[in-house]
């Protein structure tokens, strides 16, 4: 697979993106270890992609995507491994990402997915600490700054309750 996909802003290296498809990256292996690895206490699938997006920006890194770099990725048609319990892992990691990386944003996370206010979503005490530590910028400067056309579409949501 070829991957040629103009976003905005070009740099040297590339195009500067918001996020990437999950798992489709490349980093410094340091880097990575400072920047705190995936969040162990995600569960098998979703959300990695967005929550690891967040933390680059946020967290003083850029995140490009590389004309015609080439991927492979195969896909099944079907999902080879369960999830734990039944659970909506998606929804899980989703609520993981909203309650670390969101700040007040993720009422309007809420507002489309009211059902998940109450849900469980594990001990996130570690992920806030590395964001503390790490000396991230709020996800209102990730909006501003590195995804501003999003802007538009929040404010086309329901009232936040």
């Amino acid at each position: 697979v070829s991957i040629c996909i103009g976003v905005w802003n070009t740099s040297d290296l590339g195009y500067l993106s918001p996020t990437m498809a999950g798992g489709l990256f490349a980093m410094d292996r340091e880097y990575f270890n400072e920047l705190g690895q995936y969040d162990s206490g995600m569960d098998i699938w979703g959300g990695e992609n967005l929550e690891i997006s967040f933390r680059i920006w946020m967290c003083g890194g850029r995140l490009l995507i590389i004309p015609c770099s080439r991927v492979g990725h195969i896909f099944r048609k079907r999902r080879p491994y369960g999830s734990p319990g039944g659970q909506d892992t998606m929804a899980h990691n989703s609520l993981r990402l909203a309650h670390v990386w969101m700040d007040e944003y993720k009422e309007q996370y809420f507002a489309l997915r009211p059902e998940l206010r109450t849900r469980s979503y594990g001990n996130i005490t570690d992920r806030v600490e590395l964001r503390k530590r790490l000396n991230c910028k709020s996800f209102k400067w990730y909006l501003d700054n590195i995804y501003p056309e999003i802007i538009c579409c929040l404010n086309s949501l329901p009232p936040a309750h």
